[in-house]
């Protein structure tokens, strides 16, 4: 239907990946401020976990206690990727059989139903191939700016594990590597979605 209005398959991408972002908008906003209410609890996780620095185990117990108390979660934040993992997964098989997607065009894009293959470079990685992939590229780009926002809101502290598999840039070029042979199109309506996520991110 959306691909009939926009009549480009691109286009079409686009449009339901950002509606599918507007209608998870409320678990966006629920971990969000989960993440909000983590960085206000954290002085409270910095003297527990100065009192007990000889014993980390027993800080960890503690920090965990903190976070019943006040019902928050540190996994949080990683609601609204969770969600989407089950639609990515579901798009990437109906991406790899949908006939009318062999051959559609956009951008720069000769192919959505295959790697977007920019250029031909003259050596090949392992995993990545031989060719040039932008938009792999451009989604890890902006998932490291995402991910900067989400460290920007939630304390940085070994007890809490969303930090920790938060931190630095490895989930970004993990994703940007599994990404890099998928679908132009698989990969469109990933950095579409992250893209809305950051607005998302900056009106909280």
């Amino acid at each position: 239907m959306v691909a009939v209005l926009t009549k480009n398959y691109g286009i079409a991408i686009i449009v339901f990946s950002a509606l599918i972002s507007c209608m998870l908008a409320p678990f966006t906003l629920l971990g969000m401020r989960s993440m909000k209410k983590l960085q206000a609890l954290k002085p409270e996780i910095d003297k527990l976990m100065a009192k007990h620095k000889a014993n980390p185990q027993k800080a960890n117990l503690e920090v965990m206690q903190l976070y019943r108390e006040h019902k928050v979660s540190p996994m949080g934040g990683c609601l609204p990727m969770f969600i989407q993992f089950p639609i990515l997964m579901a798009l990437f098989r109906t991406i790899s059989h949908f006939i009318e997607l062999r051959g559609a065009r956009f951008l720069w894009i000769k192919d959505l139903s295959l790697p977007d293959r920019a250029a031909t470079i003259p050596w090949s990685l392992p995993i990545l191939g031989n060719h040039l992939n932008i938009l792999p590229i451009v989604m890890t780009g902006a998932m490291l700016v995402q991910m900067k926002l989400s460290q920007q809101r939630m304390p940085q502290d070994s007890s809490n594990p969303m930090a920790k598999a938060m931190s630095g840039p490895t989930m970004a070029i993990i994703f940007g590597v599994m990404f890099y042979q998928f679908p132009a199109g698989l990969v469109l309506y990933w950095l579409t979605s992250t893209l809305v996520n950051i607005a998302w991110y900056r009106t909280v």
